[in-house]
């Protein structure tokens, strides 16, 4: 089963070496756009690069949940900026992305059921 960095750049023709800045750019909340170019000079941005990479290798979106269901709590992620400015990058656009290209869960197995007798006429 192929990751989501995988599926991503195979449909978009992205070169893998780029993968997480593309994610980044099109997952960051619209309002840090302006933000961005001076905060990437420093390492402001790098538990943002760590989810995109963790979320890049997850093959099932249950991967990519837990991922995002975490980052809220990265220490990296307590400043005032993180917090409540929300210059980071959207995990609900992180998770939606992902669900474009990964499978949402494994095929739920169907109920065991006993063979029944053929129906005689």
């Amino acid at each position: 089963m192929p990751t989501f960095a995988e599926a991503y750049c195979n449909r978009t023709g992205c070169p893998p070496e780029n993968f997480s800045r593309s994610v980044f750019w099109r997952t960051l909340h619209w309002h840090a756009l302006p933000f961005a170019p001076f905060l990437l000079l420093g390492d402001y941005f790098e538990s943002d690069r760590s989810l995109i990479a963790a979320c890049g290798r997850a093959s099932r979106m249950r991967e990519v949940y837990d991922e995002t269901r975490d980052f809220p709590y990265n220490p990296q992620n307590s400043s005032w900026l993180h917090r409540h400015a929300n210059l980071r990058v959207s995990t609900q656009r992180l998770r939606d992305l992902a669900a474009l290209y990964l499978a949402t869960a494994p095929a739920a197995a169907l109920p065991h059921t006993q063979p029944t007798e053929p129906h005689s006429f």
